[in-house]
């Protein structure tokens, strides 16, 4: 068995997954480990200056993190922006990995940045954009937030959600930085899991940021953009039924 490494997404940090693995080891053992790292600024980083940072330091440190934990050939699944780090983490070390898992993962283009991807539209409005749920110059971070990651939630598990998110402070490098994976392509294997009713990235885009990932296998279950919180024994199934095919 290998172990699982897990990356959140933006305005997340490692207690976003706690629902998930908790999934996880409801059934027999799939990974030696579950991993749950944080990026600079989120979950038990908190606090800390992020505004200089540039790409590549969030990967060496997360990288370094894995090398500290002992980590060699482990299975990475990274949620949303994660999608920009993700290649960029295998190009650094790629001994540390052995398959990569896309979980409604944005990927920009070759020279593009998550922000330039998502543009100012709304969803559907451009054609070269992403667009967003909600008017993103008018409405509230509280209303962007609500729109975003409250599908599928309680009010109590909604209220947690955005307490978490409203204290976690994603590197804005990660969002607006040029994205290159350049010599990824055929490095490693790719698998990337679509929700379906997602009100952050549609369908469709993730169909496209698949193919960028060089995903041999396509998922698609039937959530909203955050699994491991509204569904995450589906999810765990999910992630179990991919590391038995491998």
């Amino acid at each position: 068995m290998t172990d699982l490494v897990l990356l959140h997404g933006g305005n997340h940090g490692s207690w976003c997954w706690g629902p998930f693995v908790e999934a996880l080891h409801q059934q027999p053992k799939s990974f030696e480990r579950v991993i749950t790292l944080d990026m600079p600024g989120c979950g038990m980083k908190r606090g800390r200056d992020v505004l200089s940072l540039r790409l590549d330091d969030v990967v060496e440190e997360l990288n370094q993190d894995l090398r500290s934990a002992g980590v060699s050939q482990a299975v990475l699944l990274g949620h949303s922006i994660a999608g920009a780090v993700l290649p960029r983490m295998v190009l650094a070390a790629p001994q540390l990995f052995s398959h990569l898992v896309f979980l409604a993962c944005a990927l920009p283009d070759e020279g593009q940045s998550i922000l330039q991807l998502l543009g100012s539209t709304l969803h559907g409005e451009s054609r070269d954009h992403v667009g967003w749920p909600l008017d993103p110059v008018h409405a509230t971070p509280q209303e962007m937030a609500v729109a975003m990651f409250g599908q599928d939630l309680n009010a109590q598990t909604l209220e947690w959600l955005l307490s978490e998110v409203s204290q976690d402070t994603t590197p804005p490098c990660v969002a607006t930085e040029s994205i290159s994976r350049e010599g990824y392509a055929g490095m490693i294997s790719a698998s990337y899991i679509i929700t379906q009713r997602d009100n952050i990235l549609p369908v469709d885009w993730q169909r496209r940021f698949a193919q960028r990932a060089c995903a041999t296998e396509v998922i698609e279950i039937d959530t909203a953009h955050e699994p491991f919180i509204s569904h995450p024994q589906l999810l765990a199934e999910a992630v179990r039924g991919i590391e038995r095919v491998r």
